[in-house]
């Protein structure tokens, strides 16, 4: 796991060069993203529709989900794959990151995240989360979505308090995951 100070210092990082502009790719290769504006615009909508689930106070039945720290898939390392590498990065005119692998490792966790919510079997999630990361995956990226493949996530459907609880702990790492999407898609689509 990444250091909190290491985390909030790439993402300090990452918004200060796509905010000022002076970003630009190294060695752009061809990417499995669909550069298209919608994608902006799919990633904001994934991003809300996350948010409006973690406000439902009706999910979280009680305890006080705001209060609950967040668990991200950390397997896919999207973080250190999505972080500009250069040292002093608010001085430099070069964004050093592998797109192609951090558009990868997004891809892996919203393949992740979308079987975790429809293993969940959550008619508020399916309509809201797992049907914009399907929306996002279909048109922002070149991969079929329609896969039928059992889940291979299992919970127990019981709407326990431990579930609910791991369901909060997950939409709050996925909320943090969607900023990155968004702040990726932002800087790929802005070149």
């Amino acid at each position: 796991m990444l250091p909190r100070v290491y985390l909030a210092a790439s993402i300090l990082c990452f918004a200060l060069l796509w905010q000022s502009g002076i970003a630009s790719p190294v060695g752009a290769r061809k990417s499995p993203l669909r550069l298209t504006g919608t994608c902006n615009a799919l990633a904001r909508s994934l991003l809300w529709n996350v948010s409006a689930v973690l406000e439902m106070d009706h999910l979280f039945s009680g305890f006080d989900c705001t209060q609950i720290n967040a668990e991200v898939h950390l397997r896919t390392q999207t973080v250190s794959a999505c972080t500009p590498q250069n040292p002093k990065c608010t001085h430099s005119q070069v964004l050093n990151i592998d797109e192609n692998e951090c558009l990868q490792r997004i891809l892996e966790d919203l393949h992740y995240y979308r079987e975790t919510f429809r293993a969940y079997s959550n008619t508020e999630l399916t309509k809201t989360v797992v049907k914009s990361i399907d929306e996002v995956l279909q048109n922002c990226f070149s991969v079929s979505v329609k896969d039928n493949s059992p889940t291979k996530m299992f919970m127990v459907h019981q709407k326990s308090f431990q579930e609910r609880l791991q369901l909060c702990k997950v939409l709050k790492g996925f909320s943090l995951r969607t900023i990155t999407i968004n702040r990726v898609f932002n800087y790929i689509l802005s070149k």
